[in-house]
């Protein structure tokens, strides 16, 4: 197989997944192919679907959690990276780093993006789990997306993207993003304005989140106050404000279980924002897990409340 994948690409074997995460945890990969070419992608994709072999697609290597044990399939890292501005519209690879696709936005006088300045990863896994920040996520901003679904190329609309909070058809099924177009404003303002507004977001960023660690990037969804949540937190002490935006966030849920600061091994809890788990120095993906676990099981013992992961575990 090793002669056929380097057709595609890059081709390296027992690959450490730790050196392509932003966690920096997990096992090897049996296969890790890098593809800087959409064509070439989906060409790769075909003969994986045909010759029944596991794969999974890395971005920019956050908001997933390798285990221990690694992956013995392929893991594909999406390096198709070109990026350009058409009007009020960008294009841009999967491959594209989403701080790439807003600078890029904003220094061509395009406004309503410039809060992916501050959100890591590729472009392509920032559709995948419908990522946001500031207020606002991808759904507000996509066009069409090109995708790779059931052995072929095809592009999909806004609306079937099947978008909702931190989520997409594309964690559901198994389709694939290969290239986005992003639908945004001329904001008839100089390049500063932009930079200022993208400053700001990545401040506020800094001063909220933990700086300095490895992490996976907020570990769990928040809790969207249903009519069901309703009625398990009926009598429980939520702060107002909380249930007048209808969301709970999982940090706070979390600091309301005694877990900010947690330790098991050498993985944390941050001290900083409780919904991020960050590596403190050779930490493994099992006291990852471990700590999930105890968070989840005492959120729900306090409040009623299973929290959702948000990461992707592999």
């Amino acid at each position: 197989m090793y002669d056929i994948l380097k057709t595609f690409g890059k081709v390296k074997i027992d690959e450490p997944l730790s050196k392509h995460t932003t966690f920096k945890l997990g096992g090897k990969a049996r296969f890790f192919v890098s593809v800087d070419d959409i064509p070439k992608l989906s060409e790769l994709l075909q003969y994986l679907d045909g010759e029944g072999v596991p794969y999974f697609v890395l971005g920019g290597g956050s908001n997933v959690v390798v285990n221990d044990e690694g992956y013995e399939g392929v893991v594909i890292s999406v390096q198709a990276k070109n990026v350009k501005i058409e009007n009020d519209s960008v294009i841009a690879d999967a491959g594209c780093p989403t701080v790439t696709v807003a600078r890029e936005s904003f220094s061509q006088g395009l406004t309503g993006f410039e809060w992916g300045v501050g959100v890591p990863g590729t472009i392509g896994g920032a559709v995948r789990g419908n990522a946001g920040a500031m207020g606002t996520d991808m759904k507000e901003s996509i066009e069409k997306v090109l995708v790779y679904r059931d052995g072929e190329v095809m592009e999909m609309k806004n609306t079937e993207c099947e978008f909702g909070y931190r989520t997409s058809i594309f964690k559901r099924e198994p389709i694939i993003v290969l290239r986005v177009w992003l639908k945004l404003k001329k904001s008839g303002e100089e390049e500063k304005n932009g930079m200022k507004k993208a400053l700001e977001y990545i401040q506020y960023r800094n001063q909220t989140q933990p700086q300095g660690f490895a992490s996976s990037g907020c570990i769990f969804k928040n809790v969207q106050i249903s009519e069901e949540v309703k009625r398990i937190i009926a009598g429980k002490e939520i702060p107002q404000e909380f249930l007048e935006k209808k969301i709970i966030p999982a940090g706070w849920l979390i600091e309301q279980v005694e877990m900010k600061g947690y330790t098991q091994g050498n993985i944390q809890v941050s001290e900083k924002h409780a919904n991020f788990i960050v590596n403190l120095g050779g930490g493994n993906a099992s006291d990852v897990f471990h700590i999930i676990d105890e968070i989840k099981t005492r959120v729900f013992e306090q409040f009623g409340i299973h929290l959702e992961e948000e990461v992707q575990i592999l």
